[in-house]
């Protein structure tokens, strides 16, 4: 059987979709396992809680994206396939409950703050090695402000005012160090990180 030119203008564009996608999705994916991009906070809430509308957005997207690869495959002849219109649907229907239980939430006080504050700092541990330096980040979830002031509480090296820590030249390995990012508005709101010292 022959395409027209519309046909396999349509088959080129979605096969090039596909493609592109799927370096994006390689591309995700690897910035994932190098600890560049965090999925810790995926499906919760930003003070910390779990958020089953995220969850089931989240399970909705990949069923309907598993159901449409299905749908390609299943026809064998490497043509791309309308989309189902009930695969659109239950897209909508996933998303338009997301919304409307966002709205919900957010429409009390209750359902943003229902968690004390607190700061989260990356990396809780790591490995430094002489004459290296490692920056530290903290993250403010709740009504804690949004500057925190960095400091060496135990160990040697220091830090500077934007997380950055310096082991000394002569500090000996194994030697750790704890590191305390405490929010300037409310100094009782601290978190603390481990620098252990590795030779060279």
């Amino acid at each position: 059987m022959t395409m027209t030119s519309s046909a396999i203008l349509a088959n080129t564009i979605g096969w090039t979709a596909c493609l592109v996608i799927g370096v994006l999705g390689l591309l995700v994916l690897n910035l994932v396992v190098r600890g560049r991009i965090d999925l810790s906070m995926l499906i919760s809430e930003p003070n910390g809680g779990a958020s089953m509308s995220r969850f089931q957005l989240l399970i909705f997207t990949f069923v309907i994206g598993l159901g449409l690869f299905y749908a390609v495959v299943a026809r064998g002849d490497g043509t791309f396939p309308d989309i189902p219109g009930n695969l659109l649907a239950l897209l909508g229907i996933s998303g338009s409950s997301y919304l409307v239980s966002k709205g919900i939430q957010f429409s009390q006080k209750e359902g943003i703050e229902d968690r004390p504050p607190l700061i989260v700092v990356k990396p809780v541990e790591v490995a430094v090695a002489p004459g290296k330096r490692q920056r530290f980040t903290a993250e403010m979830i709740g009504n804690g402000g949004t500057e925190v002031e960095w400091s060496v509480v135990s160990g040697p090296g220091q830090i500077d005012a934007d997380g950055i820590y310096s082991p000394p030249a002569g500090a000996q390995a194994e030697a750790r160090a704890v590191i305390k990012a405490a929010s300037i508005e409310n100094a009782d709101l601290v978190a603390f990180a481990v620098v252990t010292l590795v030779g060279a």
